[in-house]
């Protein structure tokens, strides 16, 4: 398989149902241990029985009670407290026990580890720290761990940390309100990053 699938002319996986990468049925099926094929199929019961009629705040919810899980656990940005205020008051109500840690947990100076700082004149600049995000949920016994606003790069710490299933919520994008994908709707953001189609105006 040439793994360009971006820019496939037919995607003929989807609409004919044409296999091209080599894989047969055996070896597809030997990929999922039991964990995880009960993770596809509350996945594909979250989108048959939902599919574009509710958020992604929403399903996250339904994917959890499909699975089973009482315990939600959330690693936020600090950029984002007012939103996770609203996210944990959410879970919380659909009966989830919900439990949150912010970025900035432990209050670690980046000097510490010589990281650059935002506002290099501050003395005291916390850093992230999302290996203790990861064990501090872990910790209260967390069955479903949720990504919220996390830097890139720190997200895959928190990820990769997380003794159990991730999920990503929130997608960090100061400029474009956490909308990663308005760089590729915008005619002038792609202008900007040179990815405009041949022809485009």
């Amino acid at each position: 398989m040439n793994a360009d699938c971006a820019n496939c002319k037919t995607h003929a996986c989807y609409t004919k149902g044409v296999n091209c990468t080599g894989f047969d049925k055996e070896t597809i099926l030997a990929a999922y241990n039991e964990e995880e094929r009960q993770i596809m199929k509350a996945a594909a019961y979250v989108e048959g029985t939902f599919y574009s009629n509710i958020t992604r705040l929403q399903e996250t919810a339904e994917f959890a009670k499909a699975m089973g899980y009482k315990k939600l656990g959330m690693a936020f940005c600090i950029g984002l407290n007012a939103e996770a205020k609203y996210i944990a008051r959410y879970y919380q109500q659909q009966g989830f026990e919900f439990y949150s840690v912010c970025c900035k947990n432990c209050s670690f100076n980046k000097k510490e580890l010589g990281l650059k700082q935002v506002k290099p004149e501050l003395e005291h600049e916390a850093m992230c720290n999302p290996k203790m995000q990861a064990k501090i949920l872990a910790d209260k016994g967390t069955e479903l761990f949720i990504s919220c606003g996390l830097c890139v790069g720190h997200d895959t710490l928190f990820n990769s940390a997380c003794p159990g299933p991730v999920t990503t919520l929130v997608v960090k994008d100061r400029l474009l309100a956490h909308n990663p994908l308005g760089a590729i709707y915008s005619r002038y953001w792609k202008r900007k990053l040179g990815i405009m189609d041949e022809g485009e105006v």
